[in-house]
């Protein structure tokens, strides 16, 4: 019997989800991934008051990825990351079962002695199942993906305020991200990632997760080579 590609969308993919705005670079878990490469952009810096500079503010450096730590933030992006890519694959493995059901039907309509004609005909058919499944995965990964960027762009929104704020408090106008580029030395006296915490959960920023989200058990993925060969 012919049959489709897999159906899951692999949890050592979208593990990576997190890691980078690039799709599926290498295979990680969503336990391996930090904040860190979370937050990394591919701009230089986090400036939050574009004329500070000009105006000779001072600049303060907040560890992003400590704030989001102990806000709660990178636990709940790994648990909604976690809980959307079930349901994609719940939705992708019944895609998957009316797909094959569609498939036997057309290989028990040619009987056990397909004609030439007929044998065309199945491989068409599998061809165009397959490449139309394949285009739904796809999609769905990059829905995933999408998600992502959308609970990373919010949760940088929301903390620049805050951010700015402690660093006006010790008359600083422009906040650089610890993680990148890396800051080669600095004051500590310049470090607002203590206040910057204590404003964002005064703020009511904190999150507390009910408890803990398992991630979902994957089949292991069948290899290119076989996914799209049909069988006669």
């Amino acid at each position: 019997m012919c049959e489709l590609g897999s159906a899951t969308l692999a949890t050592k993919r979208a593990g990576h989800y997190l890691r980078s705005f690039l799709p599926f670079p290498t295979p990680l878990t969503m336990k391996h991934m930090t904040m860190k490469y979370l937050i990394l952009t591919t701009i230089a810096s986090l400036t939050i008051a574009g004329s500070a500079l000009a105006e000779g503010g001072g600049v303060a450096v907040l560890d992003i990825d400590a704030v989001a730590r102990e806000l709660g933030i990178e636990d709940r992006v790994r648990v909604d990351l976690i809980t959307m890519q079930s349901d994609l694959n719940t939705e992708l493995q019944r895609t998957q079962a009316t797909m094959q059901n569609q498939m036997s039907g057309v290989e028990q309509a040619a009987g056990e002695n397909p004609s030439e004609e007929e044998k065309r005909k199945i491989l068409a058919t599998n061809q165009q199942l397959n490449s139309e499944f394949n285009r739904l995965k796809t999609q769905a990964t990059q829905n995933l993906g999408q998600e992502r960027v959308r609970m990373i762009n919010e949760f940088r929104i929301r903390l620049e305020p805050v951010a700015l704020m402690a660093a006006k408090k010790r008359d600083l106008d422009v906040v650089l991200m610890k993680v990148t580029p890396p800051v080669f030395t600095y004051s500590k006296s310049v470090d607002i990632t203590e206040d910057t915490i204590k404003l964002a959960v005064e703020a009511g920023m904190k999150i507390e997760l009910a408890e803990p989200v398992a991630e979902p058990v994957v089949e292991a993925e069948k290899s290119d080579s076989s996914e799209d060969k049909p069988e006669e």
